[in-house]
């Protein structure tokens, strides 16, 4: 069985091992089973769950850490970072609320690792293999493949299935740039394994992992420079807020390259090529933020009739596969690739596949958030999507600005906005562009996903003073007058 390893061998990285891939696990013989889960992420501890829940025998593999990359290297460790990054930033703005600090914070970054992972451990605590065991899941550790349409293989114990669910979720991609070698650059799976800030940073990619990271060690006192072949950053969120962010992040002393493609990179040295001019920019860490691909490609899919797309496993609306018995869930499948997706359709694929619920993921109302400052959310129907899709929409909007609770806290700049198909006042989309945006959105994918309307969200009492009052003051300017 493959050995687990975290650097640096701390106190904090042991108990998470010991929690996600304990060292002494012994995996049962094998059997039959109602249901077989292939990873140990967010959605395969979903999946599992629910069916053993439901009285079904369930049995869930993971070949690395139960979490899977949510709770290890990406979620719970990124915002735990960020949110030392922004304590760091809310104490160098002492002079706006009153008070004065005698030097700059000092930073430990030492201290700020230590505590990522210190949370990491704490988090992992969830999604352990005991928990899993005690919720009834069956678990195997070890390397998995198919051998056939209805059995996969674990480390030499073979497992039969009536349903299976593929949930192995999805890797860090590396560009071919010239000179890249492994081990001489970070991806979201090593970054937070440094324990000493890097004096000069260089991130690829403007998406949201380069783009909150970027801003992270930024504030934590690296020199940052951001490269990206798209000439905006966010390039899947609307305009408006690429510009916000992108003013944000040039205030805070950031260097942008936008429109530059890495072409080689090597002894501390990148070179970023525009189209007009090339950059050469010294670095002492190299970090990918470029994107992430389905990690499938150790399943032996072939073995299971289970056919490969663009994104990852070839699903129907219902997210079966190719082969009638095998369904695949989250990042394994989806272009989006969020945490809450990949639960969202764990519980759905689970509905379908056991239960025979019948019921097609577009049903599913899914946000998402990038954790910059201000943080930037959206749901539903936006103005990418509509064009994308020949929808009119009609757009309403509301600085941020103009509410009381935004700048009593210093957190006036953003907007929120709400989206309706032309000439209907029933709720389809909204962006929103705050300090707390991650927080606020759900009220709206609510909303939409209850076929709300403006004039509802109108009449609903908000407490003030709240930044969430956004939302409901865009409703109150733009809902039809009740009819008498």
């Amino acid at each position: 069985m493959r050995t687990i390893e975290l650097y640096p061998d701390d106190v904090h990285n042991q108990r998470t091992i010991r929690q996600g891939h304990p060292s002494d696990w012994v995996n049962r013989e094998g059997g039959d089973y109602d249901l077989v889960v292939l990873g140990g992420g967010p959605g395969g501890l979903t999946a599992a769950t629910t069916a053993a829940a439901g009285g079904h025998r369930a049995a869930m593999t993971e070949q690395r850490l139960t979490g899977g990359t949510c709770v290890n290297f990406g979620c719970t460790p990124s915002k735990a970072l960020i949110r030392c990054a922004r304590a760091v930033h809310e104490a160098s703005r002492g002079a706006e609320f009153g008070f004065r600090l005698d030097a700059p914070p000092q930073i430990d970054f030492g201290a700020v690792m230590d505590r990522v992972r210190k949370m990491r451990s704490m988090s992992s605590a969830g999604d352990a293999v005991e928990v899993a065991e005690q919720a009834g899941a069956e678990v195997y550790l070890g390397h998995t493949r198919f051998t056939a349409p209805n059995a996969v293989e674990v480390e030499g114990r073979l497992l039969q299935f009536r349903t299976a669910v593929i949930a192995t979720g999805s890797e860090p991609v590396v560009p071919p740039i010239e000179g890249l070698r492994t081990g001489e650059y970070l991806t979201n799976e090593t970054v937070f394994s440094l324990t000493e800030l890097p004096a000069r940073l260089v991130v690829i990619g403007s998406g949201p992992m380069g783009c909150e990271l970027v801003q992270a060690f930024r504030r934590l006192g690296s020199e940052v420079d951001l490269v990206s072949h798209s000439r905006t950053l966010l390039p899947n969120d609307e305009p408006e807020v690429s510009e916000l962010i992108r003013r944000r992040f040039e205030q805070e002393g950031i260097r942008l390259h936008l429109g530059f493609m890495a072409v080689r990179a090597g002894a501390g040295r990148l070179l970023a090529q525009g189209t007009d001019e090339t950059r050469e920019l010294p670095y002492d860490a190299l970090l990918l933020g470029t994107g992430r691909k389905a990690n499938v490609e150790h399943l032996d899919l072939g073995a299971a009739g289970v056919h490969v797309a663009r994104d990852g496993v070839e699903v129907d609306e219902y997210l079966c596969t190719s082969n009638p018995n095998i369904y695949a869930i989250g990042d394994a499948t989806f272009p989006q690739k969020f945490t809450h997706a990949a639960n969202a359709t764990a519980r759905l694929c689970i509905a379908n596949a056991l239960d025979g619920a019948h019921r097609p993921v577009r049903e599913l109302v899914i946000p998402h958030c990038t954790y910059t400052d201000p943080e930037v959310a959206e749901v539903g129907l936006t103005p990418r999507r509509a064009r994308n899709e020949g929808v009119v929409i009609d757009a309403y909007r509301l600085d941020l600005a103009k509410l009381a609770r935004a700048f009593i806290d210093g957190e006036e700049e953003g907007f929120g906005a709400i989206y309706t198909r032309s000439g209907s006042s029933e709720i389809a989309g909204a962006t929103l562009v705050a300090a707390h945006a991650g927080e606020m959105i759900s009220e709206l994918t609510l909303a939409i996903t209850n076929q709300m309307s403006l004039e509802a969200l109108a009449n609903t009492v908000h407490c003030y003073p709240t930044q969430a009052q956004v939302f409901q003051q865009i409703a109150l300017q733009h809902a039809r007058p009740q009819k008498s």
